[in-house]
């Protein structure tokens, strides 16, 4: 079941995380069995970035990341007592689990309106090319895309097409505070992203259905992310006010 595990971790070094390493740490975590392959066009699993405990020592970072699918992580997910950032051998001091299923998520409240924070930056890939505009239709379908692919095969939660067409068209930037962001790929150049708060808002006429879906949508953002490479630490965003 989709599942947030949050850690604290301290490092025996110098830690200058980039996202290539954020990547292969994510990767030692949820690829180290036959649960799912490297090589598949949909990861099962988000990663945000590391960040430095406030007021702690030196040395210190929280990190966050989800596991997507209607299923257990993998074990070394939760159990792992050292974790590799990079060179650096980090210890991991709190774990804890936070756990949800697709039917608890579908199941609550409708929105007609959600705003949400995106904690890293956050862009789009569109036919190889990079969108950095905070396009609601965008964020949006990323959402759907990623909640759809994290349910097997037929299940009768995924959204199909003739409702998400319906619920796409009206959904729109009621409001935005937002700001431009670079972050380091680990490939020697940065990648720009939208960082801050933004707010989804469903047209006057838009059906109980819609409502429904931005609701499970905006709440599963919290696990999926939003937009490209939210594997690497890119689109983490957390839902801050729901309204009806």
């Amino acid at each position: 079941m989709p599942t947030l595990i949050e850690m604290r971790l301290k490092a025996t070094w110098t830690v200058h995380p980039d996202t290539r390493q954020l990547h292969g740490l994510a990767c030692a975590l949820f690829e180290n069995d036959d649960s799912t392959g490297h090589a598949s066009q949909h990861k099962p699993f988000t990663v945000s970035p590391l960040h430095p405990v406030p007021g702690s020592p030196d040395g210190e970072w929280h990190w966050r990341a989800a596991w997507l699918p209607d299923t257990l992580p993998p074990a070394a997910a939760l159990t792992a007592g050292t974790l590799r950032v990079g060179h650096v051998r980090c210890v991991v001091t709190e774990s804890a689990q936070r756990r949800v299923t697709h039917a608890a998520l579908a199941s609550g409240q409708p929105l007609a309106e959600v705003t949400v924070a995106f904690t890293s930056p956050t862009y789009f890939s569109q036919n190889g090319t990079d969108t950095v505009q905070p396009d609601p239709r965008l964020i949006a379908g990323s959402w759907h895309r990623r909640w759809n692919s994290s349910l097997p095969d037929a299940d009768p939660l995924a959204i199909g097409n003739d409702d998400w067409a319906a619920t796409h068209r009206l959904i729109a930037l009621a409001a935005f505070d937002l700001r431009t962001e670079r972050s380091d790929t680990g490939h020697g150049r940065d990648r720009a992203g939208f960082t801050g708060t933004a707010t989804l808002r469903l047209a006057r006429n838009a059906p109980a259905s819609a409502r429904k879906i931005l609701g499970t949508l905006a709440r599963f953002a919290e696990y999926g992310g939003t937009g490209a490479q939210v594997t690497h630490g890119f689109g983490a965003t957390t839902m801050t006010s729901p309204n009806t």
